[in-house]
């Protein structure tokens, strides 16, 4: 297993290498931005989603004056809050939030075209690999969701907080305007990967996605 990954990481460097010297330009930079990003889920509504950074590491790989490939690595931090209720004994249940907040490192690819070769604009499409990883409170058994009217449907807010330690994967759409050394990019993120199949002995007929709207500016090292 161990000499098909160094193959595989050997043939992707020497790929990427030969596209670096075929192709017209490329140019590397640091980006950082702004990310909000929410969970789409059949059990919980989500209050809020989640305003935080982003960071990472961007490649531009020209191709001639319309098209352009470029690779990104960014620690992002993504989550939202889920209504969750405090069930009362005969009384009505008191409405909270959970914060459902984790960390990403991802990886991107995302091939860009611009229809105009005088206007510094790009549409750009692609996908995204994420690893995600979380520090979330595990004390707080007492808010509920599943279901918000009956306690022995419903489930504590912490049972999903496995869910959010594992990977996430979708496709990517944005634009990208710029030229020289700056470039801002706007991309939508659709998480395709169920991520309640993170949690082990569950039944996996429940479903958390993400999505995230992101907005960085790129600086390259050089024009």
């Amino acid at each position: 297993m161990s000499i098909r990954i160094i193959a595989a990481v050997a043939l992707v460097a020497t790929i990427t290498t030969t596209a670096i010297q075929a192709q017209s330009q490329y140019k590397m930079g640091f980006t950082l931005g702004s990310n909000y990003s929410s969970l789409n889920s059949d059990l919980f509504t989500t209050s809020s989603g989640r305003l935080s950074a982003a960071a990472g590491f961007t490649i531009s790989l020209g191709f001639g004056d319309h098209f352009e490939l470029t690779p990104e690595i960014m620690f992002v931090q993504k989550g939202a809050s889920a209504k969750t209720v405090n069930f009362q004994p005969e009384d009505q249940p008191v409405v909270s939030t959970y914060d459902y907040f984790y960390n990403s490192f991802e990886t991107g690819v995302f091939a860009g075209y611009k229809p105009l070769k005088s206007l510094p604009i790009s549409l750009q499409v692609g996908g995204f690999f994420g690893s995600h990883f979380h520090n979330l409170n595990n004390k707080n058994y007492n808010a509920y969701v599943g279901d918000y009217e009956n306690i022995n449907k419903a489930i504590p807010a912490v049972d999903l907080n496995e869910a959010f330690t594992g990977v996430d994967f979708g496709p990517a759409v944005g634009i990208s305007a710029g030229a020289g050394r700056f470039r801002v990019n706007a991309r939508y993120y659709f998480g395709t990967r169920n991520l309640n199949n993170n949690r082990d002995f569950v039944a996996k007929v429940n479903t958390i996605r993400t999505n995230s709207m992101r907005l960085t500016l790129t600086y390259f090292f050089k024009q």
